[in-house]
Order: structure tokens, then C-alpha cells, then sequence
């Protein structure tokens, strides 16, 4: 039996300031970059047999100081990249609830049922990311432990596939900033033992974003 880590990324300047971030390539903040450190440090005596991650800059900036514990490369994929918001990336959520409260309304509420203008929709995006895991798990096996840093959006796609849950509960599960979800993996049969760990980070007062972009 394997295990996979699902890590979000460090915060950046577009989580602290609630930008819609998607698939613009945002850097750690420096909160970001001291977040990445202490997961490396907690995830340094966890066994490992891959890391993969985001092609998005903030993605490989996380997984850097993991691989550098570690000992390992990571290997980037542009499917776990997170999703694309279209014209409503760099915007703020404040404007967006101002200038189009409706779409804003149906995004939060019914996002299996949304597609931001110009980006890609939730189903389309769990589609590219699963396709992602199965190259991954055809490459590694299932009887490997393999950390994947991606983004938020992701991690809940990830999560909503493996616990059967539908993509307009998605937002319901938090995930912070640079937090573990792991997940069982019997052979292709997924547990998922639990969600949003980031104890790791409270002791130094770097606890995480909830932001869900």
C-alpha cells in the first residue's frame, strides 16, 4: 500500500491579498518561502519514493526545499496546474462580489456548474489532474509514497474524486497554504486518512491561508 501527500503551496502576495490567482505564475512571498521550509522539515523523515509538482512557480518554489531534504528531484507537470480563472485572474474577490455578484454567487454556491469567462471549468480541470495522477501512479505504482505540490483548487478536485463527493461541495474543505492531506492508495482503491494538516506550522505562527485560489 501506498501513500500520497497532497501539499499546497506557500502563500503568496496574491493569497494574502485575495486576488484570484489560477494559472498566473505568482512567487512565494517571503511568509511563503519560511511555510515551504517547515514543511520540508516535517515531511524530512516521512519515507518518499517521488515528488512531483505544479509547473507553476509557486508550486516548484514548495516542492524545492523538499526535494533538498529529501535528497530528491521533483518533477513538474503542467496537469497539476491549478485552474484556469480566465479574465478573472489578478481581480480581487471585494471587485468581483461588486461587478458580478451573480457569477460570483453561482462560483461559490454551484461551482460544478461554473466556468469563469475565458478559463476552464471545475470538471475540466479534475479531468486534466486525474489524467496527471495516472501518469504518475503508471509511472511510480501504487505501492509507493509520493508527495504531489499543487495548488488548492487541485487538492479539493483530488479530495472530491476519491471521497466521491460532488464538485458543488468542493469549497467546503479547507485547505491552507502549504498543508498534508494524504491519501491510501491499495492499489488504485483510495483512502484518504486526512485532510489540511498544517500542525506543523503553528508553532511558529506561519499557519496558512484558507484562501480557496
Amino acid at each position: 500500500m501506498g501513500r500520497i501527500y497532497l501539499i499546497r503551496h506557500g502563500e503568496t502576495d496574491s493569497n494574502s491579498g485575495k486576488l484570484f490567482q489560477g494559472q498566473m505564475n505568482t512567487l512565494l512571498n517571503p511568509a511563503g518561502l519560511a511555510q515551504a521550509e517547515q514543511m520540508a522539515s516535517y515531511m524530512q523523515s516521512i519515507p518518499l519514493d517521488a515528488i512531483y509538482c505544479s509547473s507553476l512557480l509557486r508550486a516548484r518554489m514548495t516542492a524545492a526545499p523538499l526535494a533538498l531534504a529529501k535528497n530528491m528531484a521533483y518533477k513538474p507537470m503542467t496537469e497539476l496546474e491549478e485552474i484556469s480563472f480566465g479574465d478573472w485572474e489578478g481581480v480581487s474577490f471585494k471587485e468581483l462580489h461588486r461587478e458580478h455578484a451573480e457569477e460570483m454567487r453561482t462560483f461559490l454556491e454551484r461551482p460544478g456548474d461554473f466556468t469563469p469567462p475565458n478559463g476552464e471549468s471545475f470538471k475540466m480541470a479534475q479531468e486534466r489532474c486525474l489524467k496527471g495522477l495516472e501518469k504518475i501512479l503508471a509511472q511510480e505504482g501504487h505501492d509507493k509514497n509520493i508527495a504531489i505540490v499543487t495548488h488548492g483548487g487541485i487538492i479539493r478536485l483530488f479530495l472530491c474524486y476519491f471521497l466521491d463527493i460532488p464538485l458543488n461541495s468542493l469549497w467546503k474543505m479547507a485547505i491552507r497554504n502549504v498543508s498534508v492531506s494524504i491519501v491510501f492508495d491499495s492499489n488504485g482503491y483510495f483512502m484518504v486518512e486526512c485532510v489540511n494538516d498544517d500542525h506543523f506550522l503553528q508553532r511558529t505562527g506561519l499557519g496558512g491561508y484558507i484562501s480557496i485560489v
